[in-house]
């Protein structure tokens, strides 16, 4: 079981951590079906510490970031106005933190620790 899934997003355009931007993690079935299993906004940090409240079992899921309003209140455009990361995660680890690293023309993200 996967008891914790953390992120945060690091604007890297001007070397901060972003605010308050709203975040979905979804888990998707192999059929398609789509379940949200945890969800947040982060925190002065641009961090959030657990988007789910219960255990996960592994799969595949959806990790949406809704840009557009910090982009757009930060940067005064938006070119990204959301960013999706897909992940498979196994069950063999027990917390998992997945960042992104977002610009206003550019994103990546990488398994953290």
């Amino acid at each position: 079981m996967i008891d914790r899934i953390s992120t945060h997003m690091l604007d890297i355009a001007i070397g901060l951590p972003a605010q308050g931007v709203p975040v979905l993690l979804e888990r998707v079935a192999a059929e398609g079906d789509v379940m949200v299993v945890g969800r947040g906004v982060t925190d002065q940090d641009g961090r959030i510490a657990a988007l789910n409240t219960e255990p996960l079992e592994a799969g595949r899921f959806r990790l949406t970031l809704d840009t557009h309003e910090y982009f757009d209140t930060v940067h005064g455009t938006v070119f990204y106005p959301a960013i999706t990361v897909w992940v498979n995660l196994a069950d063999t680890r027990s917390h998992y933190h997945l960042p992104v690293l977002a610009g206003t023309y550019s994103f990546s993200s990488y398994l953290g620790s």
